[in-house]
């Protein structure tokens, strides 16, 4: 249950703490550990805030913050205790409960389409989903629940998506069962053949401010190409751990479910926020829109969304983040800003903002794979490559061309005519066959 659901005078162990970024180290800090009593001290008149009790001292959160704090009550496990135990309940029966709660690791799995996700979803978790060589083979969620060690993993199967703007149904559902269902981990599982596409969605994780590990997946597919990537050097830059998988032979599987273990325990040491350095000129806007949406009335909102996020994101012009925007006290302060910003930002580019900012990520994955990866020389001097260079040369190109449209023509009407007379032999052969054996009718 929520610590918001408890009542005045309940205690309970703290199993949780959710949300990201500054709001989980801020809660933390003030004593809300895993593992901690707490207990109601009051609510307010309108049972917003409320007054809790931890390590010692009184706190008070608003009802959007406790609501992201997991806790076991002894209420919610009282009827458990009552077929197997006659004595009375005590807090270290209370503590052994919400111990085992808190291994309980929801996992989100998040990729581009054709990626190998569910593939992986299924080896991970035994499933028997479909799998096809198609985008939008995953129409919906899908779910599973597995035991690994002493933890269990609940685990979703999102849709394939290439983004999370809004621009699909598919990348808003991803988006908001990310912001709603607040998982404790995504696993982001990446085609390691088609890196530079696939960080993309990535890059926009890292904004969202949330727990990430990434599978490289199809791992074995990139050695054959000859390639090497220093994973555990990207993922340092990007703060977050990366585990090369195979999902079609289930290869890696363990050791990316330890490390999501580690990273919901914060004991990766590659693990780490960090912002995507976005220039100087969009910088400045992301600031002045963050300081405007950073208002103690809209934390029902930035204790679940990344502020960060929210100003990017508007200033991409994203119709879904104008509508969480709107019913914010100062969403006109917030809009006018925008405008403001989104108008200077063009007006100094002569392009548009959301264009900036894609081109920014874009050279921000580019940036980190030129010092990570290497590719083949056998790949970077490929036969394609060489005709290709030849074929479309500015010079050689036409005549090129002009061979090929006389082969063509060639091969048509000089070649094709052979085998237009042996078909024409053949029908005349049948017909005279069909004329003389078939009696006088219609046909």
């Amino acid at each position: 249950m929520r610590l918001s659901e408890l009542d005045k005078g309940e205690k309970a162990i703290i199993v949780k703490v959710k949300g990201h970024g500054a709001f989980r180290k801020r809660i933390i800090e003030m004593g809300f550990v895993v593992g901690q009593e707490i207990s109601v001290v009051k609510k307010a008149p309108l049972k917003d805030p409320v007054e809790y009790k931890v390590m010692g001292y009184n706190v008070t959160l608003r009802n959007s913050e406790a609501n992201l704090i997991e806790v076991v009550s002894e209420n919610e496990i009282q009827p458990i205790v009552q077929q197997h135990y006659s004595g009375t309940l005590d807090e270290k029966l209370l503590k052994l409960n919400a111990r085992e709660k808190g291994k309980t690791i929801n996992i989100a799995f998040v990729g581009n389409p054709n990626c190998g996700k569910t593939t992986l979803f299924n080896h991970a978790s035994g499933s028997k989903e479909h799998v096809g060589n198609y985008g939008g083979v995953t129409v919906d969620a899908k779910e599973a629940r597995f035991k690994l060690y002493d933890y269990t993993f609940n685990v979703v199967d999102l849709p394939g998506t290439y983004s999370i703007t809004a621009y699909s149904p598919e990348e808003l559902f991803v988006r908001d069962y990310i912001f709603n269902n607040v998982p404790d981990i995504v696993v982001n599982v990446v085609d390691s053949t088609n890196l530079e596409r696939n960080l993309y969605l990535t890059t926009q994780l890292i904004d969202m401010n949330i727990k990430v590990v990434v599978a490289l997946n199809m791992y074995d597919e990139f050695k054959k190409q000859g390639d090497t990537i220093d994973y555990d050097q990207l993922g340092r830059m990007l703060g977050i751990p990366m585990v090369p998988t195979v999902g079609s032979k289930g290869k890696g599987i363990k050791n990316l479910l330890e490390k999501v273990i580690d990273v919901h325990l914060d004991q990766d040491d590659s693990m780490r926020h960090i912002h995507i350095n976005y220039g100087r000129t969009i910088e400045e806007s992301i600031e002045a829109l963050e300081e405007r949406i950073d208002r103690p009335e809209n934390h029902a909102l930035t204790t679940k969304i990344s502020r960060r996020f929210l100003a990017v994101k508007l200033l991409e012009k994203d119709k879904e983040t104008e509508k969480k925007i709107a019913p914010l006290k100062n969403s006109k302060e917030i809009f006018h800003t925008r405008d403001r910003e989104v108008h200077r930002v063009e007006a100094i580019y002569n392009e548009d903002s959301e264009a900036l900012i894609t081109d920014a990520k874009y050279g921000f994955i580019a940036g980190a794979l030129k010092e990570t990866h290497k590719k083949s020389q056998e790949q970077q001097h490929t036969t394609t490559r060489i005709v290709d260079s030849f074929m479309t040369h500015k010079f050689w190109g036409i005549p090129v061309f002009l061979f090929f449209m006389w082969l063509t023509f060639f091969t048509t009407f000089k070649l094709g005519a052979y085998p237009m007379g042996w078909i024409e032999s053949l029908v005349e052969l049948v017909s005279d066959s069909l004329y003389r054996s078939m009696p006088e009718g219609m046909f």
